[in-house]
């Protein structure tokens, strides 16, 4: 009983801590990153000023506990899980995981993303802090899976980042309405041939 109301304190602090973060991204899409304000943020958070500094020290510690929470969170336990597993079932978890991501905050995170790549000192900050430990990880099960004689002898990090380049880009015609084409492939579909297009060119037959 005595753990309750640490546990319940904890919880109540986490939701508010989202609560920030999801007010982050709102302002973040419509001002943009350097333009965005923590009073802007505050209030569309629903908070005051001062209780994002309980959170975070600065506007950059925001942005990075933002895009980590919304697009990094949710993919960690897939690719850093276990090594033994199947491939189909590795890569369909995680196109999954990628256009549930797209469904839910594509809206959001597609004018920060753009914002982000004309700022060098950002952008290789969040790749090397955020996105290059996943990387590192997935380059890890194919290099062990080439090994092993059961992937083709290709570099990890061609292959790797060929599936991110595919996932966002069919994802964003998907949802764009810039290709007509793509209104009649469902996300079932396209998932299982991008997971059978990699799966395809990887695998010793």
């Amino acid at each position: 009983m005595s753990d309750a109301p640490v546990d319940f304190k904890e919880q109540m602090a986490e939701a508010r801590r989202t609560q920030i973060l999801l007010g982050a991204a709102q302002v973040f899409a419509q001002k943009g990153y350097h333009k965005a304000t923590t009073k802007q943020i505050a209030r569309a958070a629903g908070v005051s000023e001062g209780t994002i500094y309980n959170y975070f020290s600065t506007k950059r510690d925001l942005l990075f506990a933002m895009v980590d929470q919304i697009a990094f969170d949710s993919l960690r336990p897939i690719v850093a899980g276990d090594t033994a597993a199947d491939p189909r079932d590795l890569l369909n978890a995680l196109v999954r995981d990628r256009f549930s991501l797209g469904e839910k905050y594509g809206s959001l995170m597609a004018p920060l993303l753009a914002e982000i790549f004309n700022d060098v000192e950002l952008r290789q900050a969040l790749y090397d802090q955020l996105l290059r430990p996943i990387t590192d990880h997935l380059e890890s099960y194919v290099a062990a899976r080439a090994a092993s004689g059961e992937f083709r002898q290709i570099d990890p990090v061609v292959v790797v980042r060929g599936l991110m380049g595919a996932l966002m880009l069919n994802f964003a015609l998907k949802f764009s309405g810039v290709d007509s084409r793509y209104d009649d492939i469902s996300l079932d579909s396209l998932r299982e041939q991008i997971v059978a297009l990699f799966l395809d060119g990887l695998q010793v037959k």
